[in-house]
């Protein structure tokens, strides 16, 4: 059975739109909505040239986004407008840093010399405990494997160790599996994907204040998380349904802000890698986070009503600080 969704911004926002030129941009059939804002659209001023990040840049704003979603594949129509949207907001909200950690979002390439009880040790200091990465191999004929998942797990100022694991990413019958192990003269990526994000927000001012701060890393739409959330009854989050999304979406970090800060987490250990400091009005907060999906509901036949009551009556705070375990 289908589910469609229409999710109307004009009934969010108060906008003043006066003699603007509108278009409509779409993509059937997508089965990787991490990338939906960096794919060329079909239709419209996109003409299959251009995507919603390139469209933007032009100083097109979206106006309404639909997402009809059929078995294992989404379908989007974005309605632009080259106007300017106003959303008659007041409140300011400024990002500063809130920890002396200096987590870079750029991959760290580094050439693996030793192997040792699945662990390597590399020249690059001041690293963060948690930053992972994967293990490249390099065939001959610059065909490529990864061979592994790696973890930072030790670091001081000149040097780190990392530990290796089973790179479980790619789940496909379909695919060949190899049991290459890493070995000496494969090359280490740390940050793999960091730019590839997953943002969990309290409000939209929030969540426009944290793309517009971090413009380096494409954030994928909480709409599109809030879509796969409704069709899969889950009003609620855990960390393990929060990870194996982000890692099936092909995302790096997890940008959850609670408790005042934007909290970053590495997506494959989820651990917290460094945090900053955001200021937001704790009554204008939305569960399970903003977004314009509407009635994402439990399915009855899986309510423990004991449980589903508790997490019903925490505030968005309450709910985010017992889920990352904060103080």
């Amino acid at each position: 059975m289908n589910k469609f969704l229409l999710i109307a911004v004009t009934t969010l926002l108060s906008m003043t739109i006066a003699n603007a030129k509108t278009t409509v941009c779409y993509k059937k059939d997508w089965n990787s909505p991490s990338t939906i804002e960096t794919t060329s659209l079909d239709g419209g001023e996109c003409a299959s040239k251009y995507s919603i990040k390139q469209m933007k840049d032009m100083g097109w704003n979206v106006l309404d986004i639909k997402i009809d979603s059929s078995e294992n594949n989404l379908s989007y129509q974005y309605l632009l407008t080259n106007d300017a949207i106003n959303t008659n907001s007041t409140q300011e909200v400024k990002v500063a840093s809130n920890t002396n950690n200096q987590l870079s979002f750029k991959a760290i390439g580094a050439k693996i010399v030793d192997v040792k009880d699945n662990k390597t040790t590399i020249d690059i200091g001041n690293l963060i405990i948690g930053q992972s990465g994967i293990v490249i191999h390099i065939y001959d004929n610059d065909k490529r494997l990864i061979v592994a998942n790696a973890e930072v797990i030790e670091s001081n100022e000149t040097s780190s160790v990392v530990k290796f694991s089973e790179f479980k990413d790619i789940k496909q019958d379909a695919i060949p599996t190899s049991n290459r192990t890493v070995q000496k003269d494969d090359i280490l990526v740390l940050n793999y994907l960091y730019t590839a994000s997953l943002l969990i927000a309290p409000n939209l001012e929030t969540f426009q204040t944290v793309r517009g701060s971090f413009k380096y890393n494409n954030f994928l739409h909480s709409d599109i998380f809030a879509t796969k959330l409704k069709i899969d009854n889950m009003p609620f989050l855990t960390k393990k349904y929060i990870q194996n999304y982000a890692i099936n979406q092909n995302l790096g970090t997890i940008f959850l802000v609670a408790n005042q800060k934007v909290n970053v987490l590495d997506t494959k250990t989820l651990k917290i890698l460094t945090s900053y400091d955001i200021a937001y009005d704790t009554s204008k907060t939305e569960m399970p986070f903003y977004t314009r999906v509407t009635d994402i509901e439990k399915s009855n036949l899986d309510i423990d009503f004991n449980v589903f009551t508790s997490k019903e009556n925490l505030s968005y705070d309450q709910y985010y600080k017992q889920l990352l375990g904060l103080k």
